[in-house]
């Protein structure tokens, strides 16, 4: 997508660049999520970076399931309205005072970062801070995109020059699949399951896979999402003739029926990851006979911390770790609610916009 040149309230990225701390003040196009199922394509005030901040011109921003799922139903913790997607990459057009990079710099980042002095930072829980999603960052579907002080600083990093903007624009994404299999703790000769061919299904293919993992299954009923874990290097069956025994199970779907038939297809003493999260107030059944006398260890992991974001990173900078069969397409801003309800009806992975 080109950018609009003839808008007279577009700002110039060269007369940004004539200063690091002040940026030319005037609107820029966004996508707003007005309520479930309505999205909107507006202009707003371009934001200002104070002490510490950036400013990042926009150079991919990736879809995601969570963006999809607030989408359809809302999300605690993306408000409405207001400002839409936490992917992105992009380059560095406006420094506040202190900011810790320089105009001209391409980026690559994560939403959030840890505050490292809460009582759950202090215990290696940096996912679970209780400030983390204080200061998070939304509204990569945008032309222009502010930085927090926090996150500049813990978990934006420069983006190599071979490095395209669409890959690094996966950093968040893949820092959750490198945050639950720090957790899965998977050693090299499992026998593990994923069930879901979803974008973060996938990405836990190609992850296991750069961790030495070879024995992996992928479950699913999509013919075109399978394919692509053929190609990562998964053997795939038709969801629910999965099998039984495996050593470890990842549950990548957010379906408590799935959560709950996990427990089934794992082998004594095995691990179950539930990742895909079920909607707020939902319960999940479990045979407890089962999940005791087998020793059966459910582990839920949530967000990342990071460690798990640098991790995710290198993986990145890895040339033989590629990830693009999962970019779908590219798409106009002005698509947006479009793009949505493709991906409601399984239309594609992750589609990028290029504001």
């Amino acid at each position: 997508m080109t950018e609009n040149k003839s808008c007279p309230t577009d700002v110039d990225y060269a007369d940004i660049r004539v200063s690091s701390s002040v940026v030319a003040t005037g609107t820029m196009r966004a996508l707003v999520l007005e309520s479930p199922g309505a999205l909107g394509l507006r202009r707003i005030a371009i934001p200002q970076p104070g002490p510490g901040e950036i400013l990042v011109r926009v150079r991919a921003a990736m879809t995601c399931g969570t963006d999809l799922k607030a989408f359809l139903r809302g999300h605690p913790q993306i408000p409405m309205p207001g400002t839409f997607g936490h992917e992105y990459s992009g380059d560095v057009v406006a420094v506040g005072e202190g900011a810790p990079f320089a105009v001209g710099d391409a980026v690559m980042g994560v939403h959030s970062a840890p505050c490292q002095d809460c009582a759950w930072c202090q215990r290696g829980q940096e996912n679970l801070c209780e400030s983390i999603m204080a200061t998070k960052v939304l509204g990569s579907y945008a032309e222009y995109l502010l930085i927090p002080a926090r996150i500049a600083a813990l978990n934006v990093f420069q983006k190599p020059a071979w490095l395209s903007y669409d890959r690094a624009a996966l950093l968040e994404p893949l820092a959750c699949v490198a945050h639950g299999l720090e957790k899965a703790s998977a050693h090299v000769d499992d026998r593990v399951l994923i069930i879901g061919p979803g974008a973060i299904g996938l990405m836990f293919v190609a992850s296991l896979r750069q961790q030495g993992v070879r024995n992996i299954t992928l479950a699913g009923r999509n013919p075109e999402r399978l394919a692509i874990g053929e190609g990562f290097g998964a053997r795939t069956v038709k969801y629910p003739d999965v099998g039984t025994n495996y050593d470890l199970v990842i549950e990548c779907t957010g379906k408590v029926e799935v959560w709950e038939a996990s427990l089934n297809m794992v082998r004594r003493g095995g691990t179950v990851v539930l990742f895909g999260g079920c909607p707020s107030g939902t319960t999940a059944n479990f045979d407890t006979g089962r999940l005791h006398y087998d020793e059966i260890s459910l582990i839920s992991p949530f967000h990342f911390g990071t460690k798990a974001v640098r991790t995710a990173r290198s993986w990145l900078l890895d040339p033989e770790f590629d990830l693009t069969p999962l970019v779908s397409g590219e798409r106009a801003l002005e698509d947006g609610e479009q793009v949505f309800r493709d991906l409601e009806a399984s239309k594609g992975l992750k589609y990028v916009f290029r504001p």
